[in-house]
């Protein structure tokens, strides 16, 4: 049983060995010019230039390092009677447009000014994606969050409000564990996507 590990073990010491040895040199050097007793240097600065060397990062592949913003957003709430919307403005850091989509997410779950009630807050969202303009939000929906019709109403609402502020924003679409289902509570039908109205 120990065979094959010794062996495997043994394989990997002699590669490492063999490729330690290897002494490529670069361009115009001789292998007199080298003595015996003087290490060689690493493959990695002997090595002539490559593609990885002439290569120049494109900027446009790499939109994720970007200095982060302050922006400042509203943050939808319902009032207590579940009638008209409240909003509040935060402030946020972010580096990406999806990134703002995701702080204003968390933020629509965190408490709002008094006299509101939080309609987000017991809704655990599992993901937030932004893809062509367009938002995709995976939530789970325990009982305890279900509403009756005014409150599933208020949810949507805030939901598209807080979203749709965002110019970039042209769609949304809500999934209950990665499925797009036709109601969110049974009350109202759930467009797959939601699409902003001009």
């Amino acid at each position: 049983m120990c065979k094959p590990a010794f062996i495997l073990l043994l394989l990997a010491v002699i590669l490492t060995a063999a490729a330690c040895g290897n002494t490529n040199k670069p361009l115009g050097q001789s292998g007199n010019e080298v003595s015996g007793n003087a290490p060689s240097p690493s493959p990695s600065i002997q090595a002539p230039a490559t593609t990885e060397e002439a290569a120049t990062p494109d900027p446009s592949v790499e939109p994720t390092v970007q200095a982060e913003q302050e922006t400042s957003v509203k943050i939808y709430y319902s009032d207590t009677e579940l009638e008209k919307m409240v909003s509040k403005d935060i402030q946020v850091k972010s580096g990406s447009n999806e990134d703002l989509i995701k702080q204003a997410l968390a933020a629509l779950q965190q408490d709002g000014p008094e006299g509101t009630v939080n309609l987000w807050k017991p809704i655990p969202i599992k993901s937030v994606t932004l893809k062509d303009n367009a938002v995709t939000i995976d939530i789970e929906l325990p009982d305890t969050a279900r509403l009756g019709a005014p409150g599933e109403q208020m949810l949507l609402d805030s939901l598209g409000q807080t979203l749709f502020q965002f110019d970039f924003v042209q769609s949304y679409d809500l999934l209950v564990d990665g499925k797009a289902l036709e109601s969110l509570m049974g009350h109202f039908d759930l467009d797959h996507p939601t699409v902003r109205h001009s």
